[in-house]
């Protein structure tokens, strides 16, 4: 393997990762939806240039991005933000990280794909990491976990959208960057219900999150992408909650549960033996 490919993904994971402390910081002292307003403006306006340059515009099957935008963006980020207010983010980051069974099980019910013995396992395991995750001796917050896992939902139901564009012949760049321009779009009409007070540390942990999570840890998620086989690259995603759980630690200094630890790698567990499958 490329050692600057290896590099590109490692960073990418640890971004990501250190994505939930860094939001959890901003919705403390931001109204949670106008903190995801920001960050997602201001990764929009990188997209576009982006998409300028690349002459990268599509405007047909646009009901398509919309709903992606809608279910990879705006509902999945309001979900997560409010739900940070509640929970810890160590445990938001290994709840998010199950969302790939959540894109199996839809998979099934949806587009006919099949499941075996494997998956199930998988499935089972996940489910029995997520429920002993959503215990209150694990640390968190039931309704911050619910809304957690129901962001989680909503990108698993974005990422099937996300490939059925992808396998009509659109880029996957273009793709996320169409998608995130019209996800920002689809959160102006909550602003009114708002407090719409911010500060320079507000815009501070928006622009990191903006440019490092949503537009730089894409761009070298995707040159990734392009040089190594997606069954190897999705192994990186593992990391994240680990990622999470250190930075969430050195950052917020979140007392961690050996339990919610316990839980949480099963969980992933379960995740990697279903997408192994």
């Amino acid at each position: 393997m490329d050692r600057k490919i290896f590099i590109y993904a490692i960073v990418a994971a640890m971004i990501w990762g250190l994505s939930f402390p860094v939001t959890k910081i901003g919705v403390e002292i931001t109204s949670p939806i106008l903190f995801a307003f920001l960050r997602y403006a201001i990764a929009s306006i990188l997209f576009f240039i982006l998409l300028l340059y690349r002459n990268a515009f599509h405007i047909s099957n646009l009901h398509l991005f919309a709903l992606l935008g809608i279910f990879g963006v705006t509902l999945p980020t309001i979900f997560q933000n409010i739900g940070l207010q509640y929970t810890s983010s160590y445990i938001t980051g290994f709840l998010q990280s199950t969302g790939p069974i959540y894109t199996v099980i839809l998979a099934y019910l949806f587009l006919g794909e099949k499941i075996n013995a494997y998956k199930i396992t998988g499935i089972f395991l996940a489910f029995i990491g997520i429920y002993f995750m959503m215990q209150p001796g694990a640390g968190g917050d039931i309704f911050g976990n619910i809304l957690v896992l129901s962001s989680a939902i909503c990108y698993s139901i974005g990422g099937i959208i996300a490939k059925s564009l992808i396998n009509r012949g659109y880029e996957a760049f273009s793709v996320i960057a169409l998608s995130s321009i019209l996800g920002t779009f689809f959160l102006l009409p909550a602003l009114p219900f708002e407090n719409l007070s911010m500060s320079n540390e507000s815009i501070k942990y928006a622009l990191f999150l903006a440019i490092f999570t949503t537009f730089i840890a894409y761009l070298l998620w995707y040159a990734a992408m392009e040089k190594m086989e997606i069954s190897k690259l999705s192994f990186f995603t593992y990391l994240i909650p680990v990622f999470s759980l250190i930075s969430s630690h050195i950052l917020l200094n979140e007392e961690i549960k050996i339990a919610a630890i316990i839980a949480g790698f099963i969980a992933v567990m379960g995740v990697a033996i279903a997408q192994r499958a």
